[in-house]
């Protein structure tokens, strides 16, 4: 039996010009939704109005379907939905526990002294993303994938019920990009998390979440499951190029782009 977690209801929000365009859909526990478009289709804006770091020009953002986060204060939303953002702000001068430890503080007292137990939830998550042999190491001297993994780590260290993801397999080789996604749908399954992911890689958010969400100039195209969302009408229509899907036999899309020899010689 699954449960509606958070819903973005009707959002819409401008700068000077539109870029999201009342939106509207739910997510549920225990499962991974991903975001899909094209660049400027307003995926990055959607999560930032889902975890309330902006707020919406119109529409609603409900925790547990009847609590509006513009009725709560930041502290009180970050014990409920953490964000890993795209290029997420890691301190290269700090280690890697001190680094991690930081997604406690919604949890902390005004004095703002960490505990064993947050020292312990924070070593927990570090051995979940596979970090404890670094924890003395800085910032600076780990590598991409582990940087990708420590962010990940923080966010955990939060202990919400959602986890948003903006981009952040992004300029990773697949492996890393595999086994990060392989630890966030374990973790999303383990602690029943509602679980967000933005990401251009279509295929690998095919592969690993329950639902997609197609976007394009602000406005949410299609909504549904993988293989009702992934099809060569909805892909086309979203990236204006031709696609190829197959069914494989383990139940998952493949995409590929279907790239003539006109394609190729057009300047």
């Amino acid at each position: 039996m699954t449960s509606v977690m958070l819903e973005a209801r009707n959002l819409s929000f401008s700068y000077q010009r539109p870029i999201v365009r009342d939106i509207s859909f739910s997510l549920e526990a225990g499962t991974i939704t991903g975001i899909i478009g094209p660049n400027g289709s307003g995926k990055t804006t959607a999560l930032r109005l889902l975890s309330g770091i902006i707020s919406p020009l119109s529409g609603d953002v409900l925790l547990w379907g009847d609590r509006p986060l513009s009725k709560m204060k930041r502290k009180e939303i970050a014990r409920h939905i953490a964000m890993v953002p795209q290029n997420g702000g890691v301190y290269q001068y700090q280690t890697v526990f001190q680094f991690a430890i930081q997604g406690r503080s919604p949890h902390l007292s005004l004095l703002g002294f960490e505990s064993p137990a947050d020292e312990e939830i924070t070593m927990e998550a570090l051995e979940m993303t596979q970090l404890t042999r670094y924890i003395r190491s800085r910032v600076s001297e780990i590598s991409g994938g582990e940087k990708q993994r420590l962010l990940l780590a923080r966010a955990l260290v939060q202990q919400t019920e959602i986890l948003l993801l903006d981009e952040f397999t992004a300029n990773l080789d697949i492996n890393y990009q595999v086994e990060l996604l392989r630890l966030v749908r374990r973790i999303t399954r383990e602690r029943n998390l509602t679980t967000l992911v933005v990401s251009h890689e279509i295929n690998l958010l095919g592969a690993f979440s329950d639902r997609i969400i197609l976007m394009s100039q602000g406005e949410i195209r299609h909504h549904g499951s993988v293989q009702e969302a992934l099809t060569q009408e909805h892909l086309s229509q979203m990236f204006s190029l031709n696609f190829s899907t197959r069914l494989l036999p383990d139940g998952n899309v493949e995409v590929l782009p279907i790239i003539t020899k006109d394609a190729l010689n057009n300047n």
